[in-house]
């Protein structure tokens, strides 16, 4: 069993490859918020709407109004009305939005190509067990404080 003090070593090891992985200066369009989201929109083919964007980025429904708002605003998305809930509204990118977010992921992605090109199958073997992570922690979705 890990103790605690390795535990802490493991998490400072992830905060340290985070904070690497992370472009911090460039030239933004997108705010990282925007960018998440623009990125579900993205990734979602059918039915993203606000509740989808929210349920699954973690953000709270007002945060992601006010996202989708700007990226409205700056021409990144557009509505289309539910035919079926007219409260309700799904999310496309636009030509513009498709473009802002090649541009800043072009810039934000070069470490994990960088990465990638170093590490080769290893890189993939990474990811997967990160995915594989995700999936066990949104599964349990219960919080432990406990320590050993």
């Amino acid at each position: 069993m890990i103790d605690w003090q390795e535990m802490l070593t493991l998490h400072q090891e992830l905060n340290q490859f985070a904070r690497v992985m992370l472009v911090k200066k460039q030239k933004e369009f997108l705010t990282s918020s925007e960018r998440e989201l623009l990125a579900w929109v993205y990734l979602t083919e059918n039915n993203c709407t606000p509740l989808y964007l929210s349920k699954v980025t973690g953000m709270k429904k007002e945060a992601v109004s006010r996202c989708l708002k700007s990226l409205y605003e700056k021409g990144c998305i557009q509505r289309e009305k539910s035919h079926t809930d007219e409260r309700s509204y799904a999310l496309h990118l636009t030509g513009e939005g498709e473009d802002a977010l090649k541009n800043d992921f072009g810039i934000m992605l070069q470490k994990f190509y960088d990465l990638y090109r170093k590490m080769g199958t290893d890189f993939e073997m990474l990811f997967r067990l990160i995915s594989k992570a995700n999936q066990m922690m949104e599964v349990s979705g219960e919080e432990s404080h406990e320590i050993l």
